[in-house]
């Protein structure tokens, strides 16, 4: 199940007829008439706006596509400019990130394009995530990398998604 991916083709669809009625959200800052408007060029927004490169990059980590290793470009989906102020772990390596983990019960394993954060439940909060106690995140053991793909992941995904999206206005 793609749950994710098809979330943001499905917006996509809506944004786009909503640009071609001559609506355009305030977070839109490309001029284009409303008959100029394409499907290419909305999922394009809509996948920088949710941390990726482009609407390639967006599909292939969104749809579960890529082997879940730590040498994979997860895009910036998994950050918020709010979760900066917080007190969290950043690692280049996986592994070190993944034995940090294991000695705190109540954190979480992010990725953040070839870097992992781990963190504490506040950031998933900022993030618009369910808490930790959460059946999405038993799923995934708490590590959005090692649950890459999985139905936890999924919807953890979905709802961060959303969550973003939705706070676009």
């Amino acid at each position: 199940m793609q749950l994710a991916i098809e979330e943001v083709k499905i917006r996509a669809k809506k944004l786009l007829k909503q640009l071609r009625s001559g609506q355009s959200p305030g977070w839109i800052t490309v001029q284009r008439t409303s008959e100029d408007w394409q499907l290419k060029h909305v999922q394009l927004l809509l996948a920088r706006q949710l941390g990726f490169g482009d609407w390639q990059h967006a599909h292939q980590i969104l749809s579960g596509a890529v082997h879940g290793d730590a040498k994979v470009d997860f895009g910036q989906l998994w950050y918020e400019r709010a979760c900066v102020t917080l007190v969290n772990h950043w690692f280049a390596d996986y592994q070190q990130a993944r034995q940090t983990l294991h000695t705190l019960d109540d954190h979480c394993l992010y990725p953040f394009r070839r870097q992992f954060v781990v963190a504490a439940p506040l950031y998933a909060e900022l993030l618009g995530l369910p808490v930790l106690t959460a059946p999405e995140w038993q799923q995934t053991n708490r590590d959005l990398v090692k649950g890459y793909g999985g139905s936890g992941w999924q919807q953890l995904t979905l709802r961060r998604i959303c969550h973003k999206l939705n706070s676009l206005g």
